[in-house]
């Protein structure tokens, strides 16, 4: 079956389809030269499930409250025939996964340049979000599902962030709570372990164990299927010896890191303003 564009807009590409999302690229039928939105349906496993439609709410309730250049913008919710729907514009960029991938395809690791400036630029954009406000006072955002797939790099050396179905925010609904667990290897122990919903403290781990990824292109976990990482995450926390070799970033900057990846949360930074300052404060002088 074609991909269901909403009424007044016309198909332009089937991106794919996740364990939550079918997405499509679809241009509004009125301008002809009208920029192409992201289509997000829920899939038909999820469509009548509590879990879907909360990760729908949750994504168009975070985009409506967090606007920043790092996140697409809320276009349009709506529902037809074939369930509910959402319009927000396209984040431009490759993901980190695919910027890895393209430079292993060239024989080579991203240069160290990058890899510096891609550490950085990502946290100092968490860090900005995490501190958005409004007239009520902090936003508490959320992401809720860093990793490879999710972090972009923008044609401009921007940092942008997408897929924020796991998101949480002020004010949520409890109802809207769910048993999200993020992305493996990029999750949290303790949210691993079901002890925990998504956190900003949270985010800055899986940012971290992003960005190490990144870095050293190595497996962070032994194990390779999904329960056995769950497990391994949960009771150990993940593999950092390649980092030591990671040398497009200077050693203190390597430690910031590793800190951010403490097993134990409370001997984790609290915040990306924090963690931001750690890897500053590790950079080569001079």
């Amino acid at each position: 079956m074609p991909y269901p564009a909403p009424d007044g807009t016309e198909l332009v590409e089937h991106l794919g389809a996740g364990a939550t999302f079918d997405v499509a690229l679809v241009r509004l039928g009125r301008p002809p030269r009208a920029p192409a939105l992201v289509c997000k349906r829920l899939v038909p496993g999820v469509l009548h499930e509590h879990a879907g439609r909360a990760a729908m709410v949750r994504e168009a309730k975070a985009l409506s409250l967090a606007r920043h250049p790092a996140l697409p913008a809320l276009a349009r919710v709506g529902a037809d025939r074939h369930g509910p729907f959402l319009l927000e514009s396209r984040r431009e960029g490759a993901s980190l996964r695919d910027v890895l991938d393209g430079w292993r395809g060239r024989g080579r690791s991203p240069p160290a340049s990058l890899v510096v400036h891609v550490v950085r630029t990502a946290i100092e954009t968490l860090a900005e979000l995490q501190e958005l406000e409004d007239a009520e006072g902090p936003l508490g955002f959320v992401h809720g599902d860093l990793g490879p797939d999710h972090v972009l790099l923008g044609p401009l050396g921007d940092i942008g962030l997408v897929d924020l179905g796991a998101a949480r925010f002020r004010g949520m609904d409890p109802d809207l709570e769910t048993a999200d667990r993020g992305t493996l290897p990029f999750v949290a122990p303790e949210i691993a372990r079901g002890e925990s919903p998504p956190t900003a403290r949270g985010d800055v781990y899986a940012m971290a164990a992003t960005l190490v990824a990144f870095a050293t292109g190595a497996p962070l976990t032994r194990a390779r299927e999904q329960a056995a990482m769950l497990v391994e995450i949960g009771e150990s926390g993940l593999r950092l010896d390649a980092l030591a070799a990671a040398e497009a970033l200077s050693p203190g900057q390597r430690r910031a890191l590793v800190r951010a990846l403490d097993h134990d949360p409370e001997r984790r930074v609290e915040s990306a303003r924090a963690l931001l300052d750690d890897v500053d404060a590790g950079a080569p002088r001079g």
